[in-house]
């Protein structure tokens, strides 16, 4: 199967010391990702916007039932995913280059989120299967 000619990035999103579960994933599906899509760059260059948020309690579950942790109870780093998707990687980039990005958006991250804790990986998906 050939990669999607979209380009995606993920951000594997970190909480800032101090910062519930709970607190976190409701202020980034509330709050942050209104205000990420508000400005008019992302209306301009993004094609699709998810966010994924960890289920500690299954994550838990199914790493000891799958037998992918000796103790079954190692949590992860990060509790949410990001995945942004445009045409390009040029698209992606022009958006954390805004200056409006820069002025509203990136402070509002630090409310809950370790910036520097947090990843971004950035590729192609493919699609191997889907009903």
């Amino acid at each position: 199967m050939a990669p999607s000619q979209r380009f995606r990035m993920t951000i594997l999103a970190a909480p800032k010391d101090g910062v519930s579960q709970e607190e976190f994933s409701t202020y980034l599906k509330e709050k942050h990702a209104p205000l990420f899509l508000s400005i008019a760059i992302s209306k301009r260059n993004l094609l699709k916007y998810e966010q994924f948020h960890v289920d500690t309690t299954l994550t838990t579950a199914l790493n000891a039932s799958a037998d992918w942790h000796e103790s079954g109870s190692a949590q992860p780093k990060f509790w949410s995913l990001a995945i942004l998707e445009a045409e390009s990687p040029e698209k992606i980039l022009e958006i954390f280059k805004d200056e409006e990005y820069l002025r509203v958006v990136a402070p509002d991250e630090s409310v809950v989120c370790n910036r520097a804790g947090s990843y971004i990986l950035a590729g192609h998906y493919v699609t191997l299967f889907e009903a």
